[in-house]
């Protein structure tokens, strides 16, 4: 049984719900009481935080932290979820290249006003925008502050797919990011793929997989709750 009052670094694989990741860990370490701290979508892979024993406490506190992702956005078409798990209702034929990508970077970095996708996480009256939707509900969402402190195009990976490395504040939706660099760039926009690579102070370099903790190698930061964590 894990005893620690810590914060785990995971790399959560593909296809897993942060909750179930959470239950994994949670089974794997012998521990009560668990939770993550900022969810990541099924389909992202990455660094996950799950506070364990007294540490799930200091949820406010790493939920706000900044973080770091590398996405994959494919100009073209657009999804009902703006990712690849969504049916198509928008496209046309507009060939992006790295220049007119670089031409309107600059518009997305600082504080901005985003719209966070239908099919999201978000609450609304108790309960997720995406359940409503899919339910046939109508979903009004209103724009939220959030900050882009740097996006930088790394790649072209050809086929109009493009890698791109994006620093921003906790809250921020990728996915709108895709959406609204394709609108200004007269096309439409879908994400295929996101990792977290940084959330806080921890890196995926510094995290460990379900597999490793089931093996009894943990990467985790033990936390003084009085000192408000690491």
């Amino acid at each position: 049984m894990f005893d620690k009052d810590a914060v785990i670094i995971l790399n959560k694989p593909t296809g897993m719900s942060s909750f179930l990741a959470v239950k994994k860990v949670s089974r794997a370490l012998g521990v009560k009481k668990a939770g993550h701290m900022g969810t990541l979508d099924p389909y992202g892979t990455g660094v996950l935080l799950i506070g364990v024993n007294r540490a799930t406490k200091l949820f406010d506190e790493y939920l706000k932290k900044d973080k770091t992702y590398v996405a994959v956005f494919h100009f073209g078409y657009e999804t009902d979820t703006i990712d690849s798990e969504g049916k198509i209702i928008n496209s046309n034929n507009v060939i992006i290249t790295d220049d007119d990508i670089n031409r309107v970077l600059p518009k997305f970095i600082g504080s901005i006003n985003q719209m966070p996708p239908q099919y999201s996480a978000k609450k609304i009256n108790g309960k997720r925008s995406c359940n409503l939707v899919r339910s046939g509900g109508k979903v009004e969402l209103k724009p939220k502050q959030i900050t882009i402190k740097d996006i930088k195009l790394l790649k072209s990976l050809g086929n109009n797919n493009f890698m791109f490395e994006i620093s921003c504040s906790a809250g921020t939706y990728i996915r709108s990011i895709c959406r609204d660099l394709a609108y200004e760039l007269s096309t439409y926009g879908t994400m295929v793929s996101i990792i977290r690579t940084k959330c806080g102070d921890f890196g995926i370099v510094d995290s460990c997989t379900i597999k490793d903790i089931e093996n009894g190698n943990v990467s985790y930061c033990e936390v003084t709750i009085d000192n408000r964590g690491c």
